[in-house]
């Protein structure tokens, strides 16, 4: 049962139960060109169909998930349950909440060339800051990516939204235009993320599955 001001991840490292997926999300799956992609689709997919059908006390195969005109997927068919899906690299895992939540987390290791990606979409000072960082330059991205990305995600905008636009104040409350939001960070092994809420966040809590 979710609780009212609470997130709840979860981890998904089991191999995803194809069962649980509708005959046109396996289509779907099939349009990927890489394995990897196509293993995190498909976790994504059945975890969202094995929890929600928890929460709501339905069938996995009564889940019915639809897309906003933004792509924002939700239940059409579950009231009062928001989700959102994150993934990188091997890992794939999913937020769970009463009210509309973003998430977004990343492998901190991955190859990327983040002072480029903070000139280009970061404000100045936020891409000042990352140039400072020296060595921490890649955590710092990370963490100020996975910020903006959840609260992009949350309002249903996605990256679209334009990255500049979604401001991290501090670990707890970020900006979207003039919008607060209120976060909380995550940090497991090698991985960096970030929830994102309207409501003020007192709980959240991470499972493996």
């Amino acid at each position: 049962m979710l609780i009212k001001n609470a997130i709840w991840i979860w981890r998904m490292r089991k191999s995803p139960d194809v069962s649980y997926l509708t005959e046109s999300e396996m289509t779907f799956s099939e349009r990927y060109a890489s394995a990897d992609s196509k293993e995190a689709y498909l976790k994504g997919r059945s975890g969202l169909r094995a929890f929600a059908s928890l929460y709501a006390s339905i069938a996995p195969s009564d889940v019915k998930i639809e897309i906003t005109k933004s792509g924002k997927p939700f239940f059409e068919n579950i009231a009062g349950l928001h989700f959102n899906i994150s993934h990188s690299g091997s890992e794939v895992a999913i937020a769970f909440s009463a009210s509309p939540v973003g998430f977004d987390m990343e492998v901190v290791d991955r190859k990327r060339d983040c002072l480029a990606i903070a000139g280009r979409f970061f404000t100045a000072k936020e891409s000042r800051e990352v140039e400072m960082a020296g060595d921490s330059a890649n955590e710092l991205f990370v963490r100020l990516w996975t910020a903006k990305e959840a609260m992009l995600k949350l309002s249903g905008e996605g990256l679209v939204g334009g990255l500049h636009r979604a401001i991290s104040l501090s670990d707890q409350e970020g900006r979207l235009a003039d919008q607060r939001i209120h976060l909380a960070r995550l940090d497991w092994a090698g991985v960096v993320g970030c929830v994102a809420s309207f409501e003020s966040i007192a709980k959240v809590e991470v499972e493996v599955h």
